[in-house]
Formats: C-alpha cells, sequence, structure tokens
C-alpha cells in the first residue's frame, strides 16, 4: 500500500505534543511530527492536505448490539464489540478456560471482586489478567478495598455516560486507584461522542475527568476493554493502526487545574496536549480512517 503524508493540521499523537502531520503505510502510523521534514522523510507517499484540520485516533464503541454501522462511522466511530456479558457465577469457568470476563450493569462490583481476587490467588494474577475483566456501568459501592482488587488483576469500568447518572460518581478517585476507565457513547440506536465527553468532564464536585482522560476513556480505554493488549491501540504512537477520525473544528485548548476548578487556556505551557473546547460546538467530522482505509464520508 501506497504511504500517505497528511500534513497542515494538527494530531493528537504521544509521539509529540505539537504534531502537525501524520505519515501511514500497510494500515499503520509510521511517523508523526512537524511539517518540515516529512517531504524528505517520505518522498514518495501521496500527500494530503489536513487544512487546519484536528486528527485523532477515532472513537471506539464497545456496545455494538444494535448499531447501524454506516451511523457510527458518521460520528468518527469505529465498533469494537465486547462478547456477551454473563454472571458472576460463571467467572471461574471463563476464567480457567482463558475466555473473556464481561460482567453487565446490576453486579456487585465487591462481589466481583472477591471472586477475582479468590482466583488470583488459586491460578495467579496473570491468568486472570489475562481475562481482561470489564464491569460495565457504575452501579454498586466501589470503596477503597474493592477498586483495590479489581485494579490488582486489570480490571476495566465501561462507563456509559449517556445511560447511566454519574452524578456522586468520583471518576478522578477511580482512575487513581488504578482502575482502568473505559466509555461507551452510546444513547438508544445513536452515538453521541461529544456529548459523552461532555459528560465524563461535568460530574458535580470536580469530580470529572479532564477531557485528555476522557477521551483516552472513549479510544485507548474503549480498545483495552475489547481485549486489546499492545498497549498503542487507539492511539496514534507509530506502530499502531491508522484508524483516525479528521475533524474540523475551532481553536485548541488545554485544561489547567486550579484549585479545585478545571479552566479552559491555550497556554502551550501546560505540556498538555489541545483538544476541542467542550464547551463549544461539535467538531464537523472531515473524513474517517480505518487501517489506512477511507471508510466512508460523514452524514
Amino acid at each position: 500500500m501506497t504511504a500517505c503524508l497528511a500534513s497542515g493540521g494538527r494530531v493528537l499523537t504521544p509521539a509529540s505534543r505539537d504534531a502537525t502531520a501524520l505519515a501511514y503505510e500497510d494500515g499503520l502510523v509510521v511517523w508523526a511530527g512537524s511539517d518540515a521534514p516529512g517531504p524528505a522523510l517520505f518522498p514518495d507517499a501521496e500527500r494530503i492536505d489536513l487544512a487546519g484540520d484536528w486528527v485523532a485516533p477515532a472513537f471506539v464503541e464497545c456496545l455494538t448490539p444494535g448499531l447501524d454501522l454506516r451511523r457510527v462511522a458518521a460520528r468518527g466511530a469505529v465498533p469494537a464489540a465486547l462478547p456477551e456479558p454473563h454472571p458472576v457465577g460463571a467467572v471461574a469457568d471463563r476464567v480457567r478456560a482463558g475466555g473473556r470476563v464481561v460482567l453487565d450493569t446490576g453486579v456487585d462490583p465487591a462481589e466481583v471482586a472477591a471472586e477475582l481476587t479468590r482466583l488470583a490467588a488459586a491460578l495467579g494474577g496473570p491468568a486472570v489478567a489475562r481475562c481482561t475483566p470489564v464491569l460495565v456501568g457504575t452501579s454498586g459501592t466501589l470503596d477503597e478495598a474493592t477498586l483495590a482488587a479489581l485494579a490488582a488483576v486489570g480490571t476495566v469500568l465501561l462507563l456509559r455516560p449517556l445511560v447511566d447518572d454519574l452524578a456522586g460518581t468520583d471518576l478522578v478517585r477511580i482512575a487513581a486507584s488504578g482502575v482502568a476507565l473505559a466509555a461507551s457513547s452510546r444513547d438508544g440506536g445513536e452515538l453521541r461522542p461529544w456529548d459523552a465527553l461532555r459528560a465524563l468532564t461535568s460530574v458535580a464536585g470536580g469530580r470529572g475527568l479532564s477531557p485528555r482522560a476522557a477521551f483516552t476513556a472513549v479510544t485507548r480505554g474503549a480498545r483495552r476493554a475489547a481485549g486489546a493488549r499492545d498497549g498503542t491501540a487507539g492511539t496514534l504512537t507509530p506502530g499502531a493502526a491508522a484508524t483516525f477520525a479528521r475533524w474540523r473544528t475551532g481553536e485548541l485548548a488545554v485544561v489547567a487545574a486550579d484549585d479545585a476548578v478545571q479552566r479552559w487556556s491555550t497556554d502551550p505551557r501546560s505540556g498538555v496536549p489541545p483538544m476541542p473546547d467542550l464547551s463549544g460546538p461539535d467538531p464537523v467530522l472531515r473524513a474517517l480512517v480505518v487501517d489506512g482505509t477511507p471508510a466512508g464520508p460523514a452524514e
């Protein structure tokens, strides 16, 4: 496959905070950086002018049953389906068989934590962690002991910010515990990824995530929930899949801490990657690329 060099934009990548260009070939990201060296590094690449657009990993949706995949793509998202959830009583058999562990909303997190801890003691922590346990939703009590036990075996909490009431849920505390956060942007039969980001960042009392952490939950976190274990899925790191969305947006902003209050800023000295300002209108999807291949226009 011919290499592509997209430049003249703003690229969200761990490779460079100020990246404006991205190269990809054979379905993989091969480079990200500033515009200037791109043509010399990839002289035979197909050139794409980003025209100032923001390029970021595509949103990832784990809760896929009943979704129209064309409408998913039109929201700048790709599907990464979870296995069917199962009851707590099936966890032991699934772990012993090396299968995925997915618990639906309504289960008691403390009960799940106790069962996973028991299995880790009997079979070893890595045997449980390889199953990437996923808890869907935020029902039940997540006290410190429960969070520590879930984090110890690599559990992912899959949030549903447009379905569940997050009031009183301390997402900052959960993230700090080591439990990985993922998020769905599903609302009935539709995806509303930008509204999901707003919900994750606006939990009262300073308990919401930063925009960057929220975006990670709906991209890299969702990939992890779906079973990816390479550490790069859901990012635009060189070597990762070239699966990204191109957005027309306004001025990008960063969030800087000011005591307990988060405020929007455009100060580059913060070191935080700039993101679209969630207080403004939704960015407009210009293109979706999946594994290096255009995946259709927006609606």
